[in-house]
């Protein structure tokens, strides 16, 4: 199933949009609300402006006497269609005097206004009547020094003087206002992002898109090459401008050369490799087939050497040189041995081994040749009848190769201990000795065929068994420290799977 790319181009474009809505959501609000509440406000002056003048009106007519003259001037008042109502209230919130003569003595109300007489300050209210929208302006009539002839009591507050004002259109201003300002945002909205977009494209994705390409096409190359062809890498095409775009380029071009360059390095070793391989395979050729040539010799000198060992006295001189001829020979056969199995080796012929039976046995070989040393041996195997799939004959190999490299570090006396663990499907095998150790220098080149630290040693044992080790599909491992011993784990699994092979 393959997986939708989400690109760039489509990130930077959400990323651009949804911040340019957000901002031109939020300029409409912050625009229609601070439009509103100054139109709000104008209304709330406009209203204000009649109610003053009202006031005034009322204000002089009662201190000429001519309070008859009240309900007229109200009515006059209400003719301008800014205007619905005037209503005078006593100071309990009674209507005393109204334009339209409705609910005279009755209690004024007006939406949650409760009670009118309880104001002080001159107030407004917003008003929704029958979809239409009013501004009233409640102004107080206050006890002045010209009413007291009148009024004398110590009432601070007369009675309220309240105008009805229509706003609506007002708010139609308001609403052509808020049209207005969603149509330039939408505008400005759609010239910055299109103005951005355009700069992201050709300054950041276009490069970026061409850069891919010519990437991908090195990729392409670099699959359908060979790793030792001379063929060399394109770099590509450099920005002339100084800016991250041209940087990248620039890193991308010296990656290519370093690319080219490490290829024209590999194919040297490679083709060094080739011929050394080659060296190597034609002198492993003509050894085994000396070794094979000497083998048939030697064999026939030292069974030769055999019965005139047999036929000469204990007490005879020549006995002696007899026994180190016979040694000699015997070393240069195990060493011709040892090369015809590494040049040749056979695949292992898996059975089932019984670990410690094993052990004992190849210490058993090994233990006879040197009777001479103190060697303590401490053997312990997780489980006495623990088994493992292997060669028998491969395996007894490897434990004889390594077990004799121990005696020989420890010198004349030491430990060597054999530690078999069981852990899920794999055993674990440690040989350990306290002899001298290994140098860190030397660890690496222990496995190298033909390399060795011994006098007399012909460098393939470690060689052979690793060989032996990797082809039961384990592992295996030496750690060492001069002058405190050495340590080889072979890890081997417990059962192999024979139908592979």
């Amino acid at each position: 199933m393959l997986k939708y790319k989400f690109g760039l181009g489509r990130k930077i474009i959400i990323i651009v949009l949804g911040t340019l809505l957000v901002f031109s959501a939020c300029f409409a609000v912050l625009a229609h609300i601070s439009g509103y509440r100054m139109l709000e406000k104008q209304a709330q002056v406009k209203a204000d402006g009649i109610s003053e003048f009202g006031r005034g009106i009322l204000e002089h007519l009662m201190a000429d006497g001519k309070r008859n003259k009240l309900r007229s001037v109200l009515k006059s008042a209400i003719i301008s269609p800014q205007i619905n109502d005037v209503i005078i209230l006593d100071k309990d919130g009674k209507i005393a005097i109204r334009a339209t003569e409705k609910d005279i003595d009755k209690k004024f109300k007006l939406g949650n206004l409760s009670d009118v007489s309880k104001i002080s300050v001159k107030s407004f209210f917003p008003s929704l009547e029958n979809g239409k929208h009013y501004q009233y302006v409640v102004n107080p009539i206050f006890n002045k020094q010209q009413c007291y002839p009148c009024h004398p009591g110590e009432d601070k507050i007369l009675g309220f003087y309240v105008v009805k004002a229509s706003v609506d259109d007002l708010l139609k201003v308001a609403k052509e206002h808020r049209s207005i300002n969603i149509l330039l945002t939408f505008l400005i909205v759609i010239s910055v992002g299109i103005t951005i977009l355009l700069a992201l494209y050709y300054i950041v994705i276009k490069p970026i898109r061409r850069l891919e390409l010519k990437i991908n096409n090195i990729g392409n190359a670099v699959s359908s090459s060979g790793f030792y062809d001379d063929m060399q890498f394109a770099q590509v095409e450099e920005s002339k401008r100084n800016d991250e775009i041209s940087d990248l380029q620039k890193a991308f071009n010296k990656l290519i050369k370093r690319l080219n360059e490490g290829k024209i390095k590999l194919n040297e070793m490679h083709q060094n490799q080739l011929e050394q391989a080659d060296r190597m395979f034609t002198t492993g050729e003509m050894a085994a087939s000396l070794a094979h040539e000497i083998k048939n010799p030697i064999s026939g000198v030292i069974g030769a050497l055999q019965i005139f060992d047999a036929e000469t006295q204990s007490s005879d001189p020549k006995k002696e040189i007899i026994f180190e001829m016979m040694s000699q020979l015997q070393r240069i056969n195990n060493t011709i041995n040892d090369l015809l199995s590494y040049a040749r080796p056979k695949p292992p012929m898996f059975e089932t081994i019984e670990v410690k039976s094993l052990i004992d046995k190849t210490l058993s070989f090994i233990t006879p040749s040197q009777q001479k040393k103190k060697i303590n041996y401490n053997v312990v195997v997780d489980g006495e009848s623990l088994t493992l799939s292997a060669d028998r004959n491969q395996l007894q190999q490897v434990l004889f190769n390594l077990m004799l490299n121990a005696h020989q570090a420890m010198g004349t006396e030491g430990t060597l201990e054999v530690i078999v663990k069981k852990k899920e499907q794999i055993v674990e095998m440690e040989i350990i000795d306290n002899g001298q150790g290994i140098k860190p220098e030397t660890l690496p080149l222990l496995f190298r065929p033909f390399f060795t630290t011994k006098h007399k040693g012909s460098g393939l044992g470690l060689a052979i068994s690793k060989r032996i080790i990797e082809q039961h599909n384990g592992t295996i491992q030496i750690t060492s420290e001069p002058g405190k011993g050495t340590k080889v784990k072979i890890s081997l699994p417990l059962n192999q799977n024979t139908m592979g092979l």
